[in-house]
């Protein structure tokens, strides 16, 4: 008895069989849109020095947002200081006050990671409200939700419209806000222009609904399209509509497991144990039994509780 199971960004696949007979996924729809962390792009990692923390301290000091949120990133990163996420938290959280914009993101992330959704959702709008584009985005992916706030599919919308306005990519998360009131239509057209514009979660989703439709073809073109721009899950979603021969190409088991092996290279724990299985099952690749073990052992240390069952 074996498992093969990819896990995508808006659905779970899961295949139970025996002697290499491919049966059809079990599909379970779930959610997947995107909360953006904010980034800093005032600091340089590799030129950032010790000298530097005077001049942002002053700066904070002074009543300047950005050098309080200069602060935060050097005491998150720990550069040229002892990483210590309490000052960080500090610095960001004043920052905000003094109505840095990137300081409210950077803040309402915090509070994400500590489940603290009322106090996110009132500094993602804070910064909406300073014209950050991701703290829009992100809090019109909590109206959408109801998580921190009331859920409000019209509030949810403008809030994600103003974060395209403000130039931030919130086509996926507008795509799922249809998907959600039963548009597809509506939300095919917004999956496509987020993943015309590289972005992979947007390109997973579009390839999920157009599974949904059992367009399969174009479903595994798109899901190529993500694993060729980085994303993992896009190569196992390509990898599981070959392994249940849901489209018809050239030598199919070697791109099952060029797919598998890119997705394992990127980390990605159900990648391994597909890569795992092909070594086990001599699909794509001569069967190696030793090196089956080897990728079950990485995914089982990336997470998947089946590969250590395998082990």
């Amino acid at each position: 008895m074996y498992k093969k199971i990819i896990i995508l960004s808006t659905i779970s696949f899961a295949i139970l069989g025996c002697n290499n007979t491919p049966q059809q996924p079990q599909v379970k729809k779930t959610p997947k849109d995107i909360n953006a962390t904010t980034t800093s792009t005032m600091i340089n990692a590799g030129t950032v020095y010790a000298e530097q923390k005077d001049y942002y301290l002053k700066s904070c000091q002074n009543g300047d947002g950005q050098g309080c949120r200069n602060m935060a990133t050097l005491y998150l990163k720990g550069l040229g200081v002892k990483k210590d996420a309490n000052k960080a938290f500090e610095y960001v959280k004043r920052g905000c006050e003094l109505n840095n914009a990137s300081s409210c993101t950077k803040l309402g992330n915090i509070y994400d990671d500590n489940k603290m959704y009322q106090k996110s959702a009132e500094a993602y709008m804070k910064g909406c409200q300073l014209n950050s584009g991701v703290s829009c985005n992100n809090i019109g992916n909590m109206y959408m939700h109801g998580q921190g706030v009331v859920k409000n599919y019209a509030l949810s919308e403008n809030f994600l419209n103003k974060a395209l306005q403000l130039g931030y990519n919130a086509y996926n998360n507008l795509g799922f806000l249809y998907y959600k009131k039963g548009d597809d239509a509506k939300a095919k057209e917004y999956y496509i222009k987020g993943c015309d514009l590289k972005g992979t979660v947007a390109c997973n989703n579009l390839a999920m609904l157009y599974s949904d439709h059992k367009d399969y073809f174009k479903a595994y073109n798109t899901f190529i399209k993500s694993c060729n721009l980085g994303n993992a899950k896009g190569c196992n979603g390509a990898s599981m509509i070959l392994y249940n021969k849901q489209v018809s190409i050239p030598n199919p088991q070697q791109m099952m497991f060029k797919l598998d092996s890119n997705s394992c290279e990127m980390n990605n724990a159900i990648g391994c144990a597909n890569l795992a299985y092909d070594y086990k099952k001599g699909i794509g690749v001569a069967s190696d039994i030793k090196k089956a073990k080897v990728y079950y052992k990485k995914s089982c240390k990336l997470g998947n509780s089946n590969s250590c069952k395998q082990l």
